[in-house]
């Protein structure tokens, strides 16, 4: 008997945290509604990112009106477009990871690293909703 417990011990001792993964959540839908107020938060913030690139977009193609004829309002006006071009590109950035974030947990793996496949904290998740990694991988 004791012998049978040893052995069960030693088996659960070898059984790693990715096999625990990998026999969870299986199922898109667990992990959804697992995960339902991460997603929800996603989702807002992937709407105002949208809204703030379309703002972005028209304020670079000057939609609201030719650029001013005074040579120094266009100098002025040209190192504007360059900083919210940069914004832009910032937050394409993190529209992209969004978008990711969201992508994985309809395929049922949010929340798994991708570098060491171990789980990450929910609390991590609630504090960067897109986050890919773990604290140990991030580092």
């Amino acid at each position: 008997m004791q012998c049978a417990v040893l052995k069960l011990k030693k088996q659960l001792a070898n059984t790693t945290q990715n096999d625990l993964i990998k026999n969870k959540d299986k199922n898109p839908e667990v992990t959804m509604k697992k995960y339902e107020q991460i997603r929800k938060k996603l989702i807002k913030k992937r709407d105002e990112i949208e809204l703030r690139l379309n703002n972005i977009d028209k304020d670079l193609l000057h939609i609201n009106g030719a650029p001013d004829p005074d040579f120094e309002e266009q100098t002025v006006e040209r190192q504007n477009d360059e900083v919210l071009d940069a914004v832009g590109e910032l937050t394409r950035s993190e529209l992209e990871k969004i978008n990711s974030a969201l992508a994985r947990l309809e395929q049922g793996e949010y929340g798994i690293c991708a570098e060491c496949k171990s789980i990450i904290p929910v609390e991590r998740l609630k504090a960067i909703p897109y986050v890919e990694h773990c604290v140990s991988c991030s580092e």
